[in-house]
């Protein structure tokens, strides 16, 4: 074999992982679509792994910047998400008007979050997991939170 065929051969096996480790972690899928006569379609499927990638590259000063509240929250994040992927498929939430229909759901490992109201329909789509893995790894890197006196 020539070195060109061998370095196509791991480019294309390269690829090949690459496509079955997206695939396992799932994508986050956005669609949102404008009613009115010319409006926007805007349709965005993004692999989940990019959220907890650029999780792990927030520098750590820009994590102290963040609200007290939210570093506390991280654990309760972490920990209610990894919940959530052990429930069965479920709705949760289902608003239903003359005006508007929401509608929130587990459906497999994916949490659906489904608005329809008179000026545009939107869909979400995200991994749980993404979730979870993101929740750690910004729990993973920020610092500790500041101890209150006298607990």
């Amino acid at each position: 074999m020539t070195p060109k065929v061998i370095f196509l051969q791991g480019a294309a096996a390269m690829m090949l992982v690459t496509g079955a480790f997206v695939y396992h972690v799932g994508a986050v899928w956005v669609d949102v679509r404008e009613k009115k006569p010319g409006g926007d379609h805007v349709r965005l499927v993004v692999p989940a792994i990019i959220a907890p990638v650029a999780a792990m590259m927030v520098p750590k000063a820009k994590l102290q910047e963040a609200p007290a509240e939210l570093q506390q929250w991280l654990p309760t994040i972490e920990a209610a998400t990894e919940e959530l992927s052990r429930c069965p498929d479920s709705v949760f939430v289902q608003v239903d008007s003359p005006k508007e229909h929401v509608k929130i759901a587990k459906s497999g490992d994916h949490l659906v979050i489904d608005v329809d109201d008179p000026g545009e329909t939107v869909h979400v789509s995200f991994p749980i997991r993404a979730v979870a893995y993101t929740a750690r790894q910004l729990a993973s890197s920020a610092p500790p939170a500041p101890q209150q006196a006298g607990l």
